[in-house]
């Protein structure tokens, strides 16, 4: 066994670092109702347990470079530590964990090797876990797993270059995450491949185009790597991905963002005062659809000239996905500005995208936002906001129509594009059967990077009750991390698609509700 792998701590409020500069202002950024439960059996390894408020410990298997993991946090106002003793007998180790902070240990392990960790802290805190390192979520092993989906490194097939032709190639970042499973659980995740640095849309020479990587085995392995979105040249640039699904078409929405260089969301200052599909000074909304799980795309449509007001200054489709309610309603989240501030709105098709509209805005001074179906067909827009450090909701009785003033939760944010997703399987067992349509159900799960100071220790929580309370946790990345998207697997499990930083890459963990409810 080759010897621990600690990877750094981090706390919650940095001490400055000699990072570069990139990574330092990415950190600052800021149907009738159902209850479902997991529906995977019982996956546990063994495990034994006595608690302290605010320590966790938890298992899970890095698919990519075949490590067991260990995430340690510390929510306790005092530093803390651990000892591990594990996962071959006779290993011993400590590990230090700040106040606020968490840690991550490693160890290189052959999939069907067994394991045997125990944790304890000097003020009382016992864990126990036993079991064998695999990728499947199968009985004993880990009940979560990651995988690397993109990094700096991946090649790209597909790419166009200044003069519009393709070439196979990398990008020196990959970032904003889209994630959504088929019919048939084929999962697709998206990602900007932002070919020449990190800046946003308008930013730089605003060579951004989207990739895709296709995996039909929940996660386990992926396609290739290739481009599905890109201007003429690489001087237009298309990001933001989002992606949908219509249940009961079978047929998926990718959502995304253009503008050719020097313009973007808030380029220029006082927008256009055009909706035409021509208009060179605007961002637009666009999407192309795919009627075969993604392996062919149609041409792009252009959403400005339905969904734009021309007095609006400046337009943008939320990242991540969209969704389908329970009456069949498709709803994309967009976000425009104008003199007060960021607007969250939902635009819509009732007809199965033949044609689309803009609903009502969710409030002022807002930005991403996802809508989420309640358990009694309303719909609740988690938004981030632009200027407090918390999620905030506005409620709608259909998402379109005027929404309420809006509250904030007790979710903390540092300003970031999380993700709410109801609990519902993208197969039979998840839609109507008589309209085909998503069922609605009080599970919800919300991702983001829990702290309100920085980009750091990204948390995945569980809702049984509408998101009325949070009672489970679990940390998915300590440390750096950045935005978030999920999905429920078809048979069950959970996928998320997150940022590792700010350049760093693009990984997918799969988990099951066992492993959140996990004390």
């Amino acid at each position: 066994m080759r010897p621990v792998r600690r990877v750094r701590r981090v706390r919650r409020v940095h001490r400055v670092r000699r990072v570069p500069e990139s990574v330092r202002s990415w950190l600052a950024c800021g149907a009738a109702a159902v209850t479902l439960g997991a529906a995977l059996p019982a996956l546990a390894p063994s495990a034994a347990y006595a608690g302290v408020e605010g320590l966790s410990a938890r298992v899970s298997a890095d698919c990519t470079e075949d490590r067991l993991q260990l995430f340690l946090g510390n929510a306790t106002d005092a530093e803390q530590t651990f000892t591990v003793n594990g996962p071959d007998p006779g290993v011993t180790s400590t590990e230090t964990v700040p106040a606020g902070g968490s840690a991550t240990v490693q160890w290189d392990r052959a999939r069907g090797a067994a394991y045997a960790l125990r944790v304890s802290t000097p003020g009382g805190y016992r864990k126990s876990a036993s079991g064998t390192f695999g990728c499947g979520l199968r009985r004993g092993e880990p009940r979560m797993t990651t995988t690397t989906v993109f990094t700096t490194g991946t090649r790209f097939k597909g790419l166009v270059d200044a003069h519009g032709k393709e070439y196979d190639g990398t990008s020196a970042s990959v970032r904003i995450p889209a994630m959504a499973v088929t019919n048939d659980g084929t999962i697709l995740a998206v990602t900007d491949a932002r070919v020449t640095g990190p800046g946003d849309l308008g930013v730089g020479d605003n060579n951004i185009q989207l990739g895709l990587r296709r995996s039909t085995d929940r996660g386990a392995t992926w396609t290739a790597p290739e481009i599905v979105a890109h201007g003429a040249t690489s001087e237009t640039g298309k990001g933001d991905a989002s992606l949908l699904v219509d249940r009961q078409r079978d047929r998926v929405y990718l959502f995304y963002n253009r503008a050719r260089k020097g313009v973007g969301y808030h380029r220029p200052p006082d927008g256009s005062g055009s909706n035409s599909a021509d208009d060179p000074d605007s961002m637009h909304v666009e999407y192309v659809t795919s009627d075969d799980a993604g392996v062919t795309w149609s041409e792009p449509r252009d959403l400005n000239p339905y969904v734009k007001d021309p007095s609006w200054k400046g337009v943008l489709s939320a990242s991540g996905h969209g969704i389908q309610t329970s009456g069949g309603r498709l709803l994309q989240p967009i976000v425009y500005r104008d003199d007060k501030g960021g607007h969250p709105l939902n635009v819509y098709s009732d007809d199965h995208g033949r044609t689309w509209h803009a609903g009502s805005a969710a409030g002022n001074g807002y930005n991403e936002s996802k809508p989420v179906e309640r358990s009694d067909g309303r719909i609740a827009q988690n938004m981030r906001s632009d200027l407090q450090l918390r999620r905030f909701y506005a409620v709608s009785p259909d998402g379109i129509s005027r929404f309420g003033e809006p509250t904030a939760s007790e979710l903390i944010d540092p300003r970031v594009n999380a993700d709410e997703i109801s609990y519902v399987q993208p197969d039979a067992d998840g839609v109507d059967p008589r309209t085909k349509a998503p069922l609605r159900t009080a599970t919800v799960l919300f991702s983001n990077p829990a702290s309100s100071t920085s980009r750091t220790d990204l948390t995945v929580r569980l809702s049984e009750d509408d998101g009325a309370s949070w009672p489970y946790a679990a940390l998915l990345k300590p440390g750096t991390a950045g935005y978030s998207t999920m999905a429920v697997l078809d048979d069950g499990s959970v996928g998320a698609l997150y940022e590792i930083g700010g350049t760093g890459g693009i990984r997918f963990a799969r988990f099951t509700l066992d492993w959140i409810r996990e004390p």
